[in-house]
């Protein structure tokens, strides 16, 4: 089946950041105006720096967190309009991939035991000899042995963990998986393998994805298209070659120069646009565009005006001056 699996239409998530001004409370606003699509079968990347909101934007389209505003259009639905026994049904066709591979999952369990409890929840009809015959399938699916079925998680490596809670996503047949930086707190060649193992589950079972990453190259790698936050607002939606390749936005260019290139000479030889300073605080964000704090290109137009995102050649990009500041191509 082709066509839009999800849909997000302004949304914003605020926090109490406690305190008053001028009688009215502080809000943190982690996300702010986000709105984009994905595909079916796709994979969206969603970067940014820590604090940006990327992961406060997954426990939104988890329905873990409230919408200060917008909607979460999943196959057609709202899930905020939804009673509670809809939404729970509804929860088997999103699950998330945590990013600490131990910390995710209860030592008191076996990987057999972890792996089987969602399917008590979503098909409480199955049997114990049905439940084992589904998840030993899943675990040869994810590269487990069958004799990690009664292993528990202290017993195991930590790709090997992070196996199990791909495969406890997996269970239930999701048409959606949210990875939650799932290879950050991997050595380098395991990340290769799970990195390796979900681009290949993906296209056997038709999965889309949202990945969130710090790591650029893997990115690059595994996602079509690729989103850009900063401060909670979206800076760039681009395919992903294309966005590697002509980065529209200062922030996204920044970003880009900061992860390294394997070649010394090219190295040596990169233009680079700086990102000084700090990430402003999301209490108390700049008005205006929130990057023109740390952009060399700001102006006294990125003060009083908040650029909207906008269609810049093949990308959407949230830059008043972006065909002035890149009116090249990047090689």
């Amino acid at each position: 089946m082709s066509g839009s699996l999800l849909e997000l239409r302004d949304v914003a998530v605020e926090y109490d950041a406690g305190g008053a001004i001028l009688g009215r409370r502080r809000k943190l606003r982690a996300v702010d105006g986000v709105t984009f699509e994905l595909d079916r079968g796709a994979t969206l990347g969603i970067v940014g720096e820590s604090g940006c909101g990327k992961s406060t934007l997954a426990r939104a389209i988890l329905g873990l967190v409230p919408l200060a505003r917008g909607a979460v259009i999943l196959n057609g639905e709202d899930l905020a309009a939804l009673k509670r026994r809809a939404l729970r049904a509804r929860r088997k066709t999103v699950q998330l991939v945590f990013q600490d591979p131990l910390g995710s999952l209860d030592p008191r369990m076996t990987a057999g035991e972890i792996i089987a409890e969602p399917l008590g929840t979503f098909y409480p009809a199955l049997d114990k000899t049905q439940r084992t015959e589904q998840v030993r399938a899943m675990m040869g699916a994810v590269g487990l042995s069958p004799a990690q079925f009664n292993r528990y998680p202290h017993e195991l490596s930590g790709g090997q963990c992070q196996r199990i809670g791909i495969a406890r996503a997996l269970i239930v047949e999701p048409e959606l998986l949210v990875c939650d930086e799932p290879v950050s707190a991997l050595d380098a060649s395991i990340q290769a393998q799970i990195v390796n193992l979900l681009e290949s589950l993906q296209a056997s079972l038709g999965l889309a994805m949202l990945f969130i990453a710090h790591d650029l190259r893997i990115v690059r790698h595994l996602c079509d298209r690729v989103m850009v936050m900063y401060l909670g607002r979206v800076m760039e939606i681009a395919g992903s070659a294309e966005l590697f390749a002509r980065p529209r936005h200062p922030y996204t260019r920044a970003l880009l120069d900061a992860s390294p290139v394997p070649d010394p000479q090219r190295e040596r030889a990169r233009a680079r646009i700086p990102l000084a300073g700090e990430l402003p605080s999301a209490v108390d964000p700049p008005s205006g565009c929130v990057f023109r704090t740390r952009c060399p290109y700001a102006q006294d137009r990125c003060i009083r005006e908040v650029p909207a995102l906008r269609p810049v050649g093949a990308a959407f990009v949230a830059c008043h001056f972006t065909e002035e500041i890149f009116n090249y191509s990047i090689a």
